[in-house]
């Protein structure tokens, strides 16, 4: 299973990002995301984990290994209640 770090690296570049870049979006610091992507750090916090998601359009499943879908699913719409027969 690929680590972390290198789905971290690979979506970031996917996104044309720069580590700065994704450092601004996310309010973390360049060495933080430098240490997640080499494997020197491979505790994230979830919330950490869940601002990295959000700032590269992915899903935290994807960064974890769980999903290999980098693009998040679409939201489906809710069906409306249907009529009422009678």
């Amino acid at each position: 299973m690929e680590s972390l770090g290198k789905r971290l690296a690979r979506v970031r570049e996917f996104r044309h990002l720069s580590q700065p870049a994704l450092a601004e979006r996310t309010g973390l610091k360049v060495q933080n995301i430098s240490r997640i992507e080499t494997g020197q750090r491979e505790h994230v916090r979830s919330d950490t984990l869940c601002r990295l998601a959000e700032a590269l359009h992915c899903s935290t499943d994807y960064l974890v290994g769980r999903s290999d879908e980098i693009e998040p699913p679409t939201k489906r719409s809710r069906p409306g209640k249907a009529a009422r027969v009678g």
